[in-house]
């Protein structure tokens, strides 16, 4: 049986703004004008915003939800992934952890939520997820020859690719990253990546890479806790949240392609907060604190103390960075 709604979305989704009468929609897709205007109505009540106007028909503008099929629609590339929308789940890179443990994976699979109960980071610290204003989403992918995974290079080469994917849609925002694995806007964390892997069972190695993005794109009411260091990239956005995920996906396997060769490195140094600035670095039970050198080709961080030497920091044992001196106090 067709599928009525998927089709006339579609449909309205490749006239690129302009609009298809209802006449249209019948004829093509054989049914009569009443049932596609129930159509419309679910598509409507589903979350997405369609203008009718008298006389020409139907036009599609924008969806306060998430949809697979309108992100596949705003992709650019045709590298396969499986995307799997969700209301609400506890956290993104949890459930494709377990997603994993049920069933092998051959290829990328997406999972996207429009809010988490229980987001988290690193070292599990909370991720504030609300609903309708952000975007969290996990990428699980499938490591088939089971080489060593360089979670260094993943998360800032991830980070490179979300910022290179938001400024397109909010060009006038000046996007930061503080090492390890924060984004900020206005001196404030407006998004984060978390990687993590699993391994088989028998024999310890690899068996697949989880990269999990939050961001806050406009929400507000951040916890008392949290409102001094974490804030949103705009206050209100226009933005429909299906093109940012379309371009970060496309973005994000454009560079994980080749992502060992740390080809984005310099672009990941010129966007750091942290370079040339005082940092405090907080490794196992030990405190450093020097200057952010510079990153080196593993995306460690290498840091000069006060006497001169040069230290290297591997992002893995890291579990914290402050930097005492600057607006940004996460």
């Amino acid at each position: 049986m067709a599928d009525h709604q998927s089709q006339i979305l579609q449909a309205l989704l490749a006239a690129e703004n302009r609009y298809v009468s209802g006449n249209e929609l019948a004829k093509r897709f054989n049914i009569s004008r009443p049932a596609v205007y129930h159509n419309i109505l679910k598509l409507e009540q589903n979350g997405h915003i369609i203008e009718t106007k008298k006389g020409l028909g139907y036009c599609y503008q924008k969806s306060h939800c998430f949809d697979p099929q309108v992100i596949v629609h705003y992709r650019v590339t045709s590298y396969p992934v499986k995307i799997h929308v969700f209301d609400k789940l506890t956290s993104t890179n949890d459930y494709a952890k377990q997603y994993s443990t049920e069933r092998t994976v051959f290829k990328p699979q997406l999972f996207l939520t429009d809010t988490q109960t229980k987001g988290r980071g690193r070292l599990g610290r909370r991720f504030y997820s609300p609903s309708n204003t952000g975007i969290y989403m996990s990428l699980l992918i499938p490591i088939q020859t089971r080489q060593s995974i360089h979670s260094g290079l993943i998360t800032t080469g991830t980070a490179v690719c979300v910022i290179r994917s938001l400024k397109q849609f909010f060009p006038h925002v000046d996007f930061r990253v503080k090492w390890v694995n924060d984004i900020l806007a206005h001196d404030k964390k407006c998004g984060g990546i978390l990687t993590e892997t699993t391994a088989s069972l028998e024999d310890g190695s690899h068996e697949n890479v989880i990269i999990g993005i939050g961001l806050n794109i406009d929400s507000n009411g951040f916890p008392a806790a949290i409102s001094h260091k974490a804030g949103s990239i705009v206050e209100h956005s226009q933005v429909d949240r299906n093109k940012i995920v379309a371009r970060i996906i496309d973005n994000f396997f454009y560079m994980y392609q080749t992502y060992q060769t740390g080809n984005f490195l310099p672009e990941y140094a010129e966007l750091s907060e942290i370079l040339g600035k005082k940092v405090k670095v907080v490794m196992g039970n030990r405190v450093y604190t020097g200057i952010a050198d510079h990153f080196n080709n593993e995306g460690a961080l290498v840091m000069m103390l006060a006497d001169g030497q040069l230290i290297t920091m591997a992002s893995g044992e890291v579990t914290k960075v402050y930097l005492p001196e600057n607006r940004y106090q996460g």
